[in-house]
């Protein structure tokens, strides 16, 4: 049965509930400077090509940040790494707005920003991450996982989008820069208020049992020791790598050309992508994952990945809703059951290494994706992108199901039981989990 109080229980921890506060109000922060930017670069004389550097900086400075936001994660008390990472956002932020009040801003300094920007998150969120579990029971964890992702894609996908397509039509992007900055403001003081529980890893950075810091070379030996986290890092880049090019890139185009829509066709797209993901968060978010979810995650990332080969297809735009759909619904089961089953089963002391890991398999591969999509308009080689992007993750699956076991994963363990019973493999580097 559905379960709305279990759904929130999280929000009962007075700790999470102010890094719950933060994350909605950054999320909407962002949803809100993502419609925002363009015009911002349009009233600054800006061009095609001075928009993509802005968004190409940002994703430059998460891609190259992430890792040292891991390695911060775990070495420093997350609360601070986390906090001052929204400094650092809300910095940028009000040097822009101080220097569009003196009338000298320009597109180039906005690049700058954005590669602050992308850095500051590249560092806050697998802090962020890596901090939930020092601040709930573990019991919780799923449900929390849950109701970030509804955050995420109310923020993201319509309301930050939406308000902000209001605000920039109303008032000058001057506002909307010190908009975004004000929400990085509340954020900082939200985590400033965090009082996590003495001995934690969010109030003295993790350490191993001994209360030794944990190379990253030790790091990077447990992650490879256990062959269906790196398995499934890797599986998530070569899948990211199939599918965000045709999604991102050649999809606007497929509704433009094939089926004669236009922006609001691809918005309600988005939407319905948004309004499916908020659905399968509820769902799953109210209910005790199965012990054996960690197959049932890999299958439902599967089923959210098979519709793009079916997109380039439809007669009719009506049918590519549910479609849309369908990818928004089994990928977020997908990244929530991921989510969970990282935070429980990664040791604290290596968690956030292994976080911004995840981050950079998923993300590093992105731009190579966009690339391969523009690389040709043709219809037969549009055709073959979409078909290889949602066949080939089915292949994948089912080499990686038969490689690696994951019903072997007990999922009510502790993360060093979890460990000690995953495939017999070599064991994790001496000091780590003792």
């Amino acid at each position: 049965m559905l379960s709305l109080s279990k759904s929130l229980a999280p929000l009962r921890h007075k700790n999470y509930r102010l890094l719950f506060i933060a994350f909605v109000v950054s999320m909407l922060g962002d949803g809100v400077w993502l419609v925002a930017l363009p015009w911002v670069a349009i009233e600054l004389g800006g061009n095609s090509s001075d928009l993509a550097m802005v968004v190409g900086a940002e994703s430059v400075g998460l891609i190259s940040c992430v890792l040292i936001g891991g390695a911060l994660a775990d070495r420093y008390p997350r609360k601070a790494v986390i906090g001052w990472s929204y400094v650092a956002a809300l910095a940028a932020l009000a040097t822009l707005a101080v220097i569009h009040v003196i009338g000298q801003l320009q597109v180039w300094q906005l690049v700058g920003a954005a590669l602050v920007l992308g850095a500051a998150a590249a560092i806050s969120g697998p802090a962020s991450d890596a901090f939930t579990p020092d601040l709930l029971p573990e019991k919780d964890l799923h449900a929390a996982n849950a109701l970030e992702s509804i955050v995420r894609s109310l923020a993201v996908r319509m309301v930050g989008p939406a308000v902000g397509g209001l605000l920039i039509s109303l008032v000058d992007s001057f506002s909307i820069i010190v908009l975004n900055a004000v929400s990085f403001g509340i954020a900082a003081a939200c985590i400033a208020t965090i009082t996590p529980l003495p001995g934690s890893a969010g109030q003295a950075g993790a350490e191993d049992a001994e209360g030794t810091p944990v190379p990253y070379r030790e790091a990077l030996r447990y992650l490879f020791n256990e062959r269906w986290l790196w398995v499934l890092i890797v599986w998530s880049g070569l899948v990211l790598l199939l599918q965000s090019g045709p999604r991102q890139v050649l999809l606007p185009f497929v509704i433009h050309n094939d089926l004669s829509g236009g922006p609001r066709d691809y918005g309600m797209l988005i939407a319905t992508t948004g309004i499916a993901a908020v659905v399968a968060s509820f769902l799953i978010g109210s209910r005790k994952p199965p012990r054996d979810y960690p197959r049932w995650m890999l299958l439902a990332w599967t089923a959210g990945a098979a519709p793009l080969a079916l997109m380039v297809f439809v007669p009719s735009f009506w049918i590519l809703l549910p479609l849309g759909a369908m990818y928004g619904f089994f990928s977020t089961v997908g990244n929530v059951y991921w989510s969970t089953l990282v935070q429980t089963s990664v040791p604290n002391a290596v968690r956030g290494r292994v976080i911004s890991i995840d981050w950079l398999g998923s993300l590093a591969l992105v731009p190579l994706s966009a690339v391969l999509a523009g690389v040709s308009t043709n219809r037969t080689f549009v055709v073959w992108l979409f078909v290889l992007g949602g066949v080939l993750p089915v292949l994948l699956t089912l080499f990686t199901l038969r490689w690696v076991d994951l019903r072997v994963l007990r999922t009510d363990a502790s993360p060093e039981e979890a460990v000690q019973s995953a495939e017999p493999e070599p064991a994790p580097a001496t000091g780590l989990l003792s």
